[in-house]
């Protein structure tokens, strides 16, 4: 049986960057998916990273960039960040060279239609039980306007869908597309809770670090 593509998307504005670099850039031990495992951490890597701090970082290459002297909103999209991974039948005969390789062509898929520079980080972790990738996209459109509705509306979602996992299979990944309307990836219960987990995580671990520092 064919393993799925798994695509998901999450936007990000000002206030989630400091929790999204903690947690893709492992800064903190305290996550919220006890699936991580910290003692295997130093497995995970960069396919593409132009930011050290997620939260300056950012937003000083969108105010570097920017056509209008506009400021940016303060509620604005300012990254648009993919999870892509598959189920563990996919990974189970794949050594690290070939699972960076499979990471490596998606995020070169995301830089041929969404302009290179725009990827701001591309991360694969092997410290959990399915290896996935963290890929951050600036929705900066056509005249350099940050525009995430435009960039990632309805119709350019369904293209990822539909253009993703023909261009994984064309570069020798044997992979399906997700049933159209459906939530089914052919993941096991346990591996669609750890994806939601890992989104949620993204958004909750800067409260825990305010916290913290409230001490």
């Amino acid at each position: 049986m064919m393993s799925y593509l798994v695509a998901r998307m999450q936007k990000m504005k000002a206030g989630n960057l400091v929790g999204m670099g903690n947690h893709n850039q492992r800064l903190t031990d305290n996550h919220l998916n006890k699936e991580i495992d910290t003692e295997r951490s130093y497995l995970n890597y960069d396919l593409v990273n132009r930011t050290d701090n997620y939260k300056t970082d950012i937003q000083q290459f969108i105010n570097d960039n920017k056509l209008s002297n506009r400021a940016v909103r303060k509620d604005a999209v300012l990254i648009n960040e993919w999870i892509i991974t598959s189920n563990n039948q996919f990974f189970k005969d794949k050594d690290d060279k070939e699972i960076k390789d499979f990471f490596d062509t998606a995020k070169s898929y995301f830089a041929d239609k969404f302009c290179d520079e725009n990827i701001r980080y591309a991360q694969g972790h092997l410290d959990e039980t399915t290896p996935h990738m963290h890929l951050g996209i600036v929705p900066f459109n056509a005249e350099n306007k940050l525009s995430a509705k435009t960039v990632f509306n309805r119709q350019a979602l369904q293209a990822v869908q539909d253009e993703l996992p023909k261009y994984l299979n064309e570069h020798g990944f044997e992979l399906e597309r997700g049933e159209k309307g459906s939530e089914r990836k052919s993941l096991t219960v346990l591996e669609y809770k750890k994806a939601k987990d890992e989104l949620k995580e993204m958004t909750t671990t800067l409260k825990q670090q305010i916290k913290t520092k409230s001490k």
